[in-house]
């Protein structure tokens, strides 16, 4: 009996492959794997929850504990098209650790497990991506990632059609390809997105949106500050001093950003109060627009006024998307907790 693990997205592609899986290796062990990044809709669970009934396959789920917003403001970075943290540390190097090391996460949950053959499911296991013809971008550096696991991609390898595999079980497919978005992740909040998807992400779900909005705006505020007071030079401040603007920076948000707190607290930037150095303010965004070949952020809010003013100037076929479990530094430290991390960063 040989084992078979298949990454459970909350996609269409993943549970097509999850249905291809037991059909060609029914006496198997195998496992839906899923990875929580904790930002997700609720219909997501509800499609993974009901693909493991009709499917009566065990499904694993592990989290670290953190979602996105919460990683951002823990890391005191503003992610976007080229720095993809949420996917690497939620996702990435939480299957990185239990299934090359046998570390847990912070979160372990199981559905269904009376279907599960055999305890021990990750010993030479086969890793299964739903990885399709459109995204072979990503397959080389998976199955880079992955070594030494042995990894199928058979939507690519073979001609599965996902509405049929959804009408074979009687599923009723995500919403979020019904709204248009091109993926079942981040209740369409993914922050290495492009303008046409966070437009859409607007017209679909404008509460949704409207939050995101502010996240951006008071991340960017959160972020611009701790970096002004960790520029600030030895010779103005003490460290004492300093861990206090920390600790001040720290309580205005934190609440905020784990939703404890509808909005943050009166906060101001040391940059206006202290007598000494320059006032310099950055801007930091999700998305980053090129004009006349200069690359500028684009935050939210000047997207949401260009759709209010009907501008021509927003790219409706800019997308994106996050590619998760492609971008990963093998030098990383596997065993460090993603807080643990943070605070490195933060500190340094």
């Amino acid at each position: 009996m040989k084992n078979h693990i298949i990454f459970f997205s909350g996609g269409k592609s993943s549970f097509s492959v999850a249905d291809w899986v037991k059909t060609k290796y029914p006496e198997d062990n195998i496992v839906l794997y899923f990875t929580d990044t904790k930002w997700e809709d609720d219909d997501l669970y509800r499609f993974i929850n009901e693909a493991s009934d009709a499917l009566e396959l065990p499904m694993l789920t592990h989290a670290e504990g953190l979602n996105p917003i919460e990683l951002m403001f823990e890391k005191k970075l503003v992610f976007n098209s080229r720095i993809g943290d949420c996917s690497k540390v939620l996702k990435m190097r939480v299957a990185r650790q239990f299934l090359k090391k046998g570390i847990e996460p912070e979160i372990v949950e199981w559905r269904n497990k009376q279907y599960l053959k055999s305890d021990d499911f990750v010993t030479d296991a086969t890793l299964y991506f739903g990885i399709g013809w459109e995204e072979m971008h990503r397959e080389g550096p998976i199955r880079k990632n992955w070594k030494p696991f042995e990894v199928v991609m058979p939507m690519i390898e073979e001609v599965i059609d996902n509405a049929e595999i959804l009408k074979k079980y009687g599923l009723t497919e995500p919403r979020l390809y019904k709204m248009g978005f091109a993926h079942n992740n981040c209740m369409g909040r993914c922050v290495k997105a492009g303008m046409g998807h966070h437009r859409n992400l607007r017209e679909q779900m404008p509460e949704v949106f409207k939050e995101l909005m502010e996240q951006e705006h008071h991340l960017k505020v959160c972020v611009d500050a701790f970096r002004y007071i960790k520029k600030i030079p030895d010779d103005e401040i003490d460290e004492e001093y300093r861990d206090f603007l920390y600790r001040q920076l720290d309580d205005a948000y934190r609440d905020y950003f784990y939703g404890r707190a509808k909005k943050p607290k009166v906060y101001v930037s040391p940059a206006l109060t202290m007598e000494k150095g320059l006032i310099e303010f950055t801007t930091y965004s999700f998305m980053k627009r090129s004009r006349k070949g200069v690359t500028k952020p684009f935050p939210l809010r000047d997207l949401n006024r260009e759709i209010q003013q009907e501008s021509n100037q927003i790219d409706i076929h800019d997308v994106g998307g996050c590619g998760c479990f492609v971008e990963f530094d093998e030098n990383e430290n596997d065993d460090e907790p993603a807080e643990a991390a943070s605070c490195k960063i933060n500190t340094n």
